[in-house]
């Protein structure tokens, strides 16, 4: 939606890989990798990141926080 609003130059993430999708920046993006190590020390599932419980939901926003994100 960013890119048809042209609000940004392009959806290409910051590491150059792909797009900056919501999978992309929670499970793969190289530069956020260390982050997600932080938070989540062990593999999660990006639907568990999505749509978990209570602990798995304030991960996911104190990630999004600490990652400088804006949409």
């Amino acid at each position: 939606m960013s890119q048809k609003m042209k609000l940004v130059p392009s959806p290409t993430c910051s590491c150059g890989l792909e797009d900056q999708t919501t999978e992309h920046i929670l499970q793969r993006c190289t530069i956020l990798e260390r982050l997600r190590k932080i938070v989540w020390p062990t593999a999660v599932s990006l639907y568990s990141k999505l749509y978990g419980g209570k602990e798995d939901l304030e991960k996911t926003a104190s990630f999004v926080s600490l990652s400088g994100l804006t949409v």
